[in-house]
């Protein structure tokens, strides 16, 4: 029965995905699209933020934006000391650009957007937003940290398996059975902290934050009781 609910809330949470893709055909993988060309150099697909890869480049210099001013909470290398603001290390580029494009332009308008990375990303000119994400994507993830072990078994059962019940997915079906995402929509969870995970769930709920593609997680989000969004940060953060 275990490996039915399991394989159910996978399924789920993959519709939910499949759906989010079908509703914008032009972010599926490009695979696809140029299969019928076996000869022809591969093709990426576009992305989110309407660029195309390469997604990270090898050991970059930090750049001087990321030594001045995005280090303050982020730490230098993307790994914050701080558990409110967010690890950036080993997050996807096509993720972080859309974040700083959203921070922009205020389609990401929860609390801690609004009050500190309105700000902050307008002082970022254009031309250095992708240098910045290629940055922190280049960057070794935080590593996972130890926690309450009843509350990380729990938010492993969430995360894994979701609820049959109340029509939950399994948050592996989008973020990856070890946390690490799946670009362009999907950011990485694992070693984030949890108190950034917890304020950024809530804000989902609230709809505080509503730059997700198709309300995909304002929908999940709506879904958890502040218990579950409690052990699903534990699990994440042990990752």
């Amino acid at each position: 029965m275990k490996v039915i609910y399991r394989g159910f809330a996978l399924g789920l949470g993959l519709a939910v995905m499949a759906a989010a893709y079908a509703a914008n055909p032009s972010s599926a993988p490009a695979a696809k699209a140029v299969a019928h060309k076996p000869k022809a150099a591969p093709v990426k697909a576009r992305l989110l933020t309407g660029r195309t890869p390469p997604l990270v480049a090898t050991n970059p210099k930090a750049p001087a934006l990321v030594t001045s001013t995005c280090s303050a909470c982020h730490g230098l290398t993307g790994v914050s000391p701080l558990g409110e603001f967010p690890n950036l290390a080993g997050q996807g580029e096509p993720y972080l650009v859309k974040q700083i494009e959203d921070f922009r332009n205020h389609t990401r308008a929860d609390p801690l957007a609004q009050s500190i990375m309105w700000g902050m990303a307008a002082m970022i000119p254009r031309n250095k937003i992708r240098e910045i994400a290629l940055y922190f994507a280049s960057q070794k993830g935080a590593p996972g940290q130890p926690g309450s072990p009843k509350l990380v078994a729990s938010g492993k059962k969430l995360y894994m398996g979701g609820v049959i019940a109340s029509h939950l997915p399994a948050c592996m079906a989008c973020h990856g059975a070890t946390g690490l995402g799946l670009e362009p929509w999907f950011p990485r969870l694992a070693g984030q902290h949890q108190a950034y995970v917890i304020a950024q769930l809530q804000a989902f709920k609230n709809h505080t934050r509503a730059n997700d593609p198709h309300a995909i997680m304002r929908t999940i989000a709506g879904k958890l009781s502040t218990a579950q969004m409690t052990a699903l940060a534990a699990y994440v953060h042990s990752l």
